[in-house]
């Protein structure tokens, strides 16, 4: 390591400040978020433990993270992750110059250009590529995983909840739950982004598949002290703890492996494909919006491209001149 010790130290606090901060502030924002920092921070730390003789003040310049862009760039990076770092930067700049009173940063990290990135539609599915999922795996329901993960998939794709909001519904639930749901009405309420209830309707298959699913729960509940009684996780994994967020991605990547299908289908896919769904239908996008629990409306514009997508395919397919004439 050729950075001074002393340097060292005092740049892994300000880190280490920093994700306290961001740890605080979890209704705002992720766990994931704050992890990805966490490592694109390590990551920038360790370079500058590269540099000879390094101190703070050259390191937290803007001549010194154009250095380490372009070091990331010519290791092979993607230009989605290159922006990423970037942005992890800038913000981690920003909250310096807010909270760390004792330095002084000249830098203006906003002129530097990140790399131009596609404008990626997320991927929807179609309702009967949804249908077929759905009924491969009820077809193949044999354990009480199986029927758990049933009533995962179809609350997500009912709701458009988030992943990490649907891991933090419980059933029954208390003052402290983050989440909750009420078959009877047939709605779920769940705290979003930027600590924001909202409560969202569920439709009958959901509902019925949470019912499934609750007769075999009752065999999963753990027999200890591990969860109050009036405060129960309304997923739970095969050790009677709480599902997590990385628990329902790999159930829906066995699943999709399962199927044999040939689309690798995530939690986010069937949040794409309920807001592309609802939008086909009602055409309210401020509705849609609500659902999803935006609270910039651009945020949910991006569906009406992906419903573009879907009366181009249409049209493709059924006017008469929208083929190309191969004669």
């Amino acid at each position: 390591m050729k950075v001074d010790i002393k340097t060292r130290d005092f740049l892994h606090k300000l880190v280490t400040d920093y994700l306290m901060s961001l740890e605080g502030n979890l209704g705002y924002r992720s766990e994931n978020t704050v992890r990805a920092a966490k490592s694109d921070l390590g990551r920038f730390l360790d370079y500058a433990s590269t540099k000879e003789n390094a101190l703070a003040q050259k390191i937290l310049t803007e001549n010194f993270v154009l250095d380490y862009i372009a070091q990331l760039k010519k290791s092979g990076l993607s230009d989605r992750s290159l922006s990423r770092h970037l942005s992890t930067l800038r913000k981690w700049f920003a909250w310096l110059e807010n909270y760390a009173t004792n330095l002084k940063i000249d830098s203006n990290l906003q002129s530097i250009r990140g790399p131009r990135l596609p404008n990626l539609l997320p991927k929807a599915l179609s309702v009967d590529e949804i249908d077929l999922f759905f009924s491969q795996r009820k077809k193949y329901s044999r354990s009480w995983i199986d029927f758990r993960d049933i009533a995962v998939f179809e609350l997500a794709y009912s709701s458009g909840v988030r992943v990490s909001e649907l891991v933090n519904i419980d059933l029954p639930s208390c003052k402290n739950s983050l989440g909750s749901l009420c078959l009877k009405n047939m709605e779920v309420e769940v705290l979003g982004k930027g600590s924001k209830w909202r409560r969202l309707p569920i439709g009958e298959k959901a509902r019925n598949a949470i019912e499934e699913w609750l007769k075999y729960r009752e065999h999963v509940l753990p027999t200890n002290e591990n969860f109050v009684s009036h405060n129960i996780p309304l997923f739970l994994n095969r050790f009677g703890k709480r599902l997590s967020v990385r628990g329902i991605q790999r159930r829906f990547s066995i699943c999709s492996i399962q199927s044999n299908s040939r689309i690798s289908i995530t939690p986010h896919m069937l949040r794409h494909s309920f807001a592309s769904h609802i939008l086909q239908s009602s055409k309210n996008l401020r509705a849609v919006q609500e659902l999803l629990g935006h609270v910039n409306i651009t945020s949910t514009q991006i569906y009406t491209k992906l419903d573009y997508q879907f009366l181009s395919e249409v049209y493709d397919k059924s006017h008469p001149r929208a083929k190309k004439n191969n004669s």
